[in-house]
Order: C-alpha cells, then structure tokens, then sequence
C-alpha cells in the first residue's frame, strides 16, 4: 500500500492575506507621512526664500531712491529735500514718496502714479537720524526733516504663514561731507 500524497498548498489563507494588507498599510501610511513633511518643508522654502527675495528687491528699490535725495535748496544749511517723514512713510523732492498703503509697499516717483514695490508687507518701520546719530522723532515735517542725514528701513512681510523681515541703514548721499551739490 502506498501512503497518501501531501496535496500541496497553492493559496494564501485569508488570515495571511489579512496579515499582508495591514503590513502594506502600515508601511504606505508611513511613508506617505515621510513625504508629506519632506513636500511641506519644501513649500516652506522655497515660499521663504521668495519672499526674502521680493523683500531684498523691495528694500534695495527704497535704498536707492532715498540715497539720491538732493539738497534742499531753500534751506540755510545742508538740509535734504524731504517734506515730510512718518514711521510708515517719506515724502521728498518733488512729490516723490515711499509708503505703506494695507498690505502693500508703494513708491511714487515725481508725483506720478503709485506703484506697488512689494504686497503682503505687516509692517514698516522708517527711522530718522540726525549727523551726530541720534534718533530723531517719528514724525517729522517742513524745518524738522533739515536734521535728518540717516535713515533705517525695517521691513516685514508675511506670505502662506510664514514671516521675513529685513533691515537696512543708508546715508543721503548729498548730505554727507565731500558730496557734490
């Protein structure tokens, strides 16, 4: 007599395939919060590093303007040509102004129409310092803006949750010592 065969198995039970399923998930679930944090620090960066970018853009169109402000010709000493100076905005020259306005960052150039420099800006600061550097008021206007022969810029501006600020010094140009009329 011969023994009986072993019939061999070719399927998985339903408790292996179970077993398989929740492995899987568990293994997908993981891995899908892996690359959730991965794409979310990305998004993070790569919005920070352009809003850094629009702020430096912003703040080197500011510094470039203010730099070139003339010599106020109605003045008796050396005195720059600006009108009026608040801790959000500047008015010089000839009608030409930096300003926040809501959310938005404007310049105005000889009167003309406002431009946007930069949007979603939450605050600027504009301080004025006099030659022996001390802080001048915040507000100044007319005679009171004769002193001023520095100025500070911070600006900050939030976008998708996420906050930058930069700051900056400059000088007017035509104010300082050896500078050409």
């Amino acid at each position: 007599m011969r023994p009986p065969r072993v019939i061999a198995r070719r399927a998985f039970t339903l408790v292996e395939a179970i077993a398989t399923i929740v492995i899987l998930s568990a293994t997908g679930l993981v891995t899908t919060g892996i690359i959730m944090v991965a794409i979310r620090g990305y998004i993070d960066a790569s919005t920070g590093a352009q809003l850094q970018a629009d702020l430096s853009v912003a703040l080197d169109r500011c510094v470039r303007e203010l730099r070139n402000i003339q010599l106020d010709d109605a003045a008796a000493t050396v005195a720059p040509d600006i009108d009026d100076l608040t801790t959000t905005s500047i008015r010089w020259d000839d009608d030409s102004s930096i300003s926040l306005s809501g959310t938005d960052l404007q310049i105005r150039m000889s009167g003309g129409t406002p431009a946007v420099l930069l949007g979603d800006v939450a605050g600027v600061t504009i301080r004025a310092y006099d030659e022996s550097n001390n802080q001048l008021a915040g507000s100044l206007t007319g005679a009171g803006c004769d002193q001023i022969r520095r100025l500070t810029i911070d600006l900050t501006a939030a976008r998708s949750g996420l906050t930058e600020s930069l700051r900056t010094k400059l000088f007017i140009r035509s104010t300082m010592i050896g500078a050409e009329p």
